[in-house]
């Protein structure tokens, strides 16, 4: 058995702009060692916002790294709602894909030179010259980032000016999927609201411990817990036939497995 996702908008279910299907993922790939997730299933739709949740170290940074293909899984695969239908990283290509589905760290990397120069950098890309593209100093003014602070140096910036200047760059760039990994934990309490209002008409999987934060952005909440299984409710308390959970424990279908193979090869 495996965890569908239900989520309906109308009398028609709407087609999902993304989908996670059997997505798994272990905490060392070379030793075979634990899961941190595993069989996690869900679709996203437009306009929708997916709070992940869960204690540290249960991979909730790992699952937006895996489906921005910027981390390898061991099991599952991720598919974007396109024009002539459902598309892998790989039909894409994963320029295509990372450009459309983007990931947005909890703490910008610190590159050489202004913010400026990192647009230049990102709009010099291949796959970003054929878009269009909205000006992230004018998105950034909207919440309180003027105008010359995007020719200072990285160092020189506080962490919340960091923050709100990935995040409009992210932004103007128009991905169809925004990743977004506490995108407002260095903010102060207005400007965490002026990029949640922002950010309300998007399509997002957004990270956060803020218990208050997921009550006024979230659609749905994954929560990832640290047997490796996770469940998804929605918003304002769902009734049990609203949930979806992850069916089993990954060391039980790991346990059945080699039941199953022990019989094989005592039949062989």
């Amino acid at each position: 058995m495996t965890a569908t996702d239900d989520t309906t908008y109308g009398a028609v279910a709407a087609p999902p702009v993304l989908s996670v299907k059997e997505m798994t993922k272990r905490r060392d790939e070379t030793d075979g060692s634990e899961y941190l997730f595993y069989d996690v299933n869900f679709d996203l739709h437009e306009n929708e916002i997916l709070v992940v949740r869960g204690p540290s170290g249960v991979g909730k940074t790992t699952i937006l790294r895996c489906i921005a293909q910027l981390t390898s899984f061991e099991a599952g695969i991720c598919t974007l709602n396109c024009p002539t239908g459902p598309r892998t990283p790989a039909d894409m290509g994963i320029p295509t894909w990372r450009a459309d589905v983007m990931y947005v760290p909890q703490r910008p990397a610190q590159m050489p030179g202004s913010p400026l120069d990192f647009v230049d950098v990102v709009n010099s890309f291949a796959v970003q010259r054929a878009r269009e593209h909205y000006d992230p100093v004018e998105i950034a003014e909207d919440w309180g980032i003027s105008s010359d602070l995007w020719e200072k140096k990285w160092p020189d910036l506080s962490g919340g000016e960091q923050q709100r200047i990935a995040l409009a760059v992210a932004l103007s760039c128009d991905p169809r999927v925004l990743l977004l990994d506490e995108p407002t934990s260095a903010l102060d309490p207005q400007s965490t609201l002026m990029v949640e209002d922002a950010l309300a008409s998007r399509t997002c999987i957004w990270i956060t411990h803020d218990d208050s934060q997921e009550a006024r952005i979230a659609t749905r909440t994954l929560t990832i817990n640290p047997d490796a299984s996770y469940t998804i409710t929605r918003r304002s308390g769902a009734e049990p036939s609203q949930q979806t959970e992850s069916p089993s424990h990954p060391a039980e279908e790991d346990q059945e497995y080699l039941r199953q193979r022990l019989r094989c090869d005592r039949q062989e």
